[in-house]
């Protein structure tokens, strides 16, 4: 083999309802695309999926594997920053027992502490930083056949004992996006676990695969539609905003694909065994016309698929208009209002928008006819405890009035590398730790509790405490979340209130543990009787 990508999700993360889990479940949606622009070039290449991996054979060994299929180069995607501990402890170990094997690092965490990592972990041979298709690509043809890895674009590499940056000079333009292809999964090791099963970025581990479709996904397959590259806001907390995006990948304008070469990744999903596509690309929530001549191109075809939209501000009676005429009853419409304050949403949010508009907006769905998820957050810049209670009135008000919006949730949110946030914390009023790669790896090295991590604290958030307040911060929103803000369901793709979250909640979590005690009480028998 010449080149086999991993992907290392986070296996150690434990939530109370459902104890035990695995996050990061999804690829980076450009994987497929650099795999299969190798695959195309004549390089033998593969992905290994290891949460997939741990599904198929709880004995899988990534050690035993590479030894027997000798590949030339390992390259590991560190994209979302729970990776970080796991994607350097595996690699570590690839190294240390193949020390031939050029490993490989990319993705936008990967490629915001590329300094750091090239200092830090000197196993790793080699980072591409930001996009990374054209700069792959020349790296493989490098090394395969001893070429000059200085004239490769984006690449931060060793050379003996020097580290040498080359210049961050290639970003993928439309002619380039228009050629990859991101749906040919045969390159990927147990390709129909991961359609059938990966259904979230969780993985529930004390439970069957089936038991994880039926309680915590939203019970069709879900393809990851490419659509673009860009943003042309900055929202506080985001590090795929226009700004992250300039300092991490070079890129300075918004593009989008063909939407001939779009119709052929929906075919070819649904050839794959998807049902659902989900898009979280929508530069220009009030121009839809790309959007609306993309759905007019599914109804000619008459292609039965259904869409999960994320919309990043309003959406037009247009773009509802087009949708609803488009997409059947499992379609949704995802919006995320973030804060019931209109102030914190506007001092946080690229495109904001008052309360009455999005009351108007809910009322048009209603009556087309289309379904929505609705997503909020605690702890944003610029928010304090009194603002919560505005953003729980809201939500009673919707759950009152619209039938129609099918989930109501509620979530804490992190510290993201590289969000305007994190690079300048002091101007937007929050204090953090987590400031270098090291902080990350070392703060993902226990087991995480909840879905995400906070990594900061707000002074001032809550009047009574002091400015010091990292640790207490996080406990006192995580009990406020529990008790005002409990969306768990037993139908994923509902949300409950409150009261009724928490109390499925301890029904969860008491069924589970009379689960292990009668498992361990068998357990317990079965060896009393064993001669």
């Amino acid at each position: 083999m010449d080149v086999l990508f991993v992907h290392v999700p986070k296996f150690k993360n434990y939530y109370r309802p459902i104890g035990e889990y695995i996050w990061i479940n999804y690829m980076p949606m450009g994987l497929l695309a650099l795999a299969d622009l190798l695959d195309r070039e004549g390089y033998d290449t593969e992905i290994i999926h290891l949460s997939v991996e741990w599904m198929e054979d709880r004995s899988f060994s990534l050690i035993d594997y590479i030894a027997k299929k000798a590949p030339k180069v390992v390259a590991l995607p560190l994209h979302w920053h729970h990776q970080a501990y796991e994607v350097m402890e595996y690699s570590r170990r690839i190294k240390d027992t193949f020390p031939e094997v050029f490993l490989l690092l990319g993705g936008l965490t990967a490629s915001f502490f590329y300094r750091e990592i090239m200092r830090d972990f000197p196993w790793v041979d080699a980072i591409i930083r930001g996009e990374g298709e054209v700069p792959l690509l020349q790296l493989a043809d490098a090394i395969m056949i001893r070429g000059d890895l200085a004239k490769v674009p984006n690449v931060l590499w060793r050379k003996g004992e020097v580290v040498i940056e080359n210049p961050l000079d290639y970003v993928a333009s439309q002619e380039i996006l228009d050629g990859l292809c991101f749906t040919n999964f045969s390159l990927l090791k147990n390709h129909q676990t991961y359609i059938n099963w990966i259904l979230l970025p969780f993985y529930v581990k004390g439970v069957s695969k089936e038991k994880n479709r039926l309680f915590y996904s939203l019970k069709t397959p879900l393809f990851h539609l490419p659509v673009g590259r860009g943003c042309p806001v900055n929202c506080t907390w985001c590090a795929g905003g226009m700004a992250a995006q300039r300092l991490i990948t070079g890129r300075q304008t918004v593009i989008f694909r063909d939407i001939e070469k779009v119709m052929v990744s929906i075919r070819e999903a649904l050839d794959w065994g998807y049902e659902t596509m989900h898009v979280a690309f929508d530069p220009y929530p009030h121009s839809p016309d790309y959007y609306l001549k993309l759905f007019a191109r599914i109804r000619e075809e008459r292609v039965k698929v259904e869409f999960f939209f994320e919309s990043f501000g309003l959406p037009s009676e247009k773009f509802i208009d087009a949708f609803a005429q488009t997409f059947g009853s499992r379609s949704l419409l995802a919006l995320s209002p973030e804060s019931g304050s209109e102030e914190v949403r506007r001092r946080n949010k690229g495109y904001s928008y008052t309360n009455q508009e999005l009351w108007e907006c809910l009322e048009y769905t209603g009556k087309k006819g289309v379904n929505v998820d609705l997503f909020f957050s605690l702890g944003l810049p610029y928010e304090r405890e009194e603002d919560l209670e505005e953003t729980s009135r809201l939500i009673a008000r919707i759950r009152r009035q619209f039938s129609h919006v099918q989930g109501i949730r509620t979530f804490t949110i992190e510290m993201e590398p590289g969000a305007p946030w994190h690079l300048k914390p002091e101007k937007f009023g929050v204090r953090t730790k987590l400031l270098t790669f090291s902080d990350f790896y070392n703060y993902h090295k226990v087991e995480e509790e909840g879905f995400g991590a906070f990594g900061y604290h707000i002074p001032g958030f809550f009047p009574d405490l002091g400015e010091d307040t990292g640790g207490e911060f996080q406990r006192r929103l995580q009990r406020i979340k529990c008790r005002r803000f409990c969306f768990i369901h037993p139908n994923a793709r509902k949300s409950s209130s409150p009261f009724w979250g928490r109390m499925l909640c301890r029904t969860s979590v008491m069924i589970r543990k009379l689960a292990q005690w009668w498992t361990g009480r068998k357990r317990s028998e079965i060896d009393f009787f064993l001669p």
